[in-house]
């Protein structure tokens, strides 16, 4: 069994009020606490002193088979009423209970001490993430008002702990009634941890998401982690293997949002579904205006556009076509058609080509329009028109690309915009159109695309 553990303020509710059980001492009745760090200010602390002991003595002198080790805590606190005034006794405190009872259940007294106390309690509480903390409220006797007359009685160290023993009701069963309420103070800490959740998502920041979820506070907590964490892997690209996380919530909604498929038998992923999958996670970079990371991941997606339209729309074998090592294509002159080599000559203004370099996407512009323009099948699969007016769009990056290569300088999207002569949404609209256009009948659907905007529609329902 876990440790038990209570930290409490003493206040003038204890030890007893009324013929009763003060908090302290009714919390002790219930959970029988191992160790119990008291927590006294300058006024509690002379009550607490020898020979008067009263909040020891009193625990004691009430449960009398009951001998948990208490830790005085001598905060030497005067001003009472000031609010942080506490910070450091109770992180102090804290910091002792991770080191010494990591993996205990810590009770939390509060209704014992002022409301800046408790108050400084519950803020603790609410930004906790590594300790198993229980908030603990105590109920006056027949919800009598702490205020009462009854109840107002001073207590100081001339207090008669035996007496007040013998007239408390709360030692006789049959005329006890417990008055424990564990209340949901994790209601302010969701509103709080809610709030600073949605708007890391609109920059898709995940990882700080999947840390406040530690804090284990939400009713489905679990499947909040899990979609997370999903997350996290897709933006990490780990392929296939992330669907496990959402196959173990078994839920139908989620359908849409598996990597490529849910049949757990597929082992290959087309390159075009790998095009579209970068492409999502470079789109999410702009939309956070992380323009330099967007531009950066642009390039590469165009160049595998490109090759997608060789090997997967017009039946190219790339491996015929260039010379392929680990790094990449290369240009192999021998393997050139005379008009295909005169036109990559033409378009990237040279007199010759050298051999044995890695293409560009400017040769696969060239590669690509060679063919449209010399079979008429692919030119009815697609315009040739078409294809100019993609390329002419997806070339005006590389000014951006190049400037981002050569000079430490992060860029805006107006930067962008105005070095490119185009838009950020001008490129994106191109390929988003692309995609709809030819990898539709491979099985693209838009949603692939808005794969994170579905996680984090999902994330927020689940936070309602």
């Amino acid at each position: 069994m876990s440790k038990k553990i209570l930290l409490t303020f003493a206040g003038n509710t204890d030890p007893t009020r009324g013929e009763h059980d003060g908090p302290i001492i009714h919390i002790c009745r219930y959970y029988k606490p191992d160790k119990i760090y008291l927590i006294l200010t300058k006024e509690m602390e002379e009550r607490n002193e020898k020979p008067y002991n009263i909040y020891e003595r009193a625990i004691k002198e009430n449960l009398k088979d009951y001998n948990p080790k208490i830790i005085a805590i001598k905060t030497g606190i005067k001003d009472a009423h000031h609010f942080d005034i506490y910070f450091n006794s109770i992180y102090e405190t804290f910091e002792t209970i991770k080191k010494d009872e990591k993996d205990a259940e810590i009770y939390l007294n509060m209704t014992s001490g002022t409301s800046q106390m408790t108050t400084n309690l519950l803020m603790y509480y609410i930004d906790s993430l590594d300790l198993n903390l229980i908030p603990i409220q105590v109920e006056t006797y027949k919800k009598q008002s702490n205020q009462s007359e009854e109840n107002n009685k001073t207590v100081d160290k001339n207090y008669d702990v035996e007496a007040e023993a013998i007239c408390n009701l709360d030692n006789e069963e049959k005329t006890r009634t417990y008055r424990i309420v564990e209340p949901d103070l994790k209601k302010y800490s969701r509103i709080l941890t809610k709030n600073q959740i949605e708007k890391l998502l609109e920059q898709y920041k995940y990882e700080a998401i999947s840390e406040l979820l530690k804090r284990n506070i939400f009713d489905k907590n679990l499947e909040l982690s899990t979609l997370v964490n999903f997350a996290i892997e897709r933006t990490n690209l780990k392929g296939l293997e992330s669907n496990k996380k959402l196959n173990s919530l078994n839920n139908k909604e989620y359908n849409r949002l598996y990597y490529f498929t849910k049949d757990k038998n597929t082992t290959r992923i087309p390159d075009w579904y790998k095009i579209v999958d970068f492409f999502s996670l470079a789109n999410i970079k702009q939309k956070t205006e992380d323009i330099s990371t967007y531009t950066l991941m642009l390039e590469p997606i165009i160049v595998k556009i490109y090759l997608s339209i060789l090997k997967d729309l017009m039946g190219k074998n790339l491996d015929e076509l260039f010379k392929r090592d680990s790094n990449g294509y290369k240009i192999e002159l021998k393997r050139l058609e005379n008009g295909l080599e005169e036109m990559i000559k033409e378009d990237l203004n040279r007199d010759s080509l050298k051999d044995n370099v890695y293409i560009s996407a400017q040769v696969l512009v060239s590669t690509i329009k060679y063919y449209l323009k010399n079979n008429i099948n692919l030119a009815n699969y697609m315009n040739v028109e078409y294809f100019n007016n993609l390329a002419e769009t997806l070339a005006k990056m590389k000014t951006v690309r190049n400037t981002l290569a050569h000079e430490l300088k992060s860029i805006s999207r107006e930067d962008f915009n105005k070095e490119s002569k185009t838009t950020v949404e001008q490129i994106n609209s191109k390929i988003l159109d692309f995609f709809n256009k030819f990898y539709t009948p491979l099985g693209y659907k838009k949603e692939m695309v808005e794969i994170y905007d579905n996680i984090n529609k999902e994330i927020v329902k689940l936070l309602k």
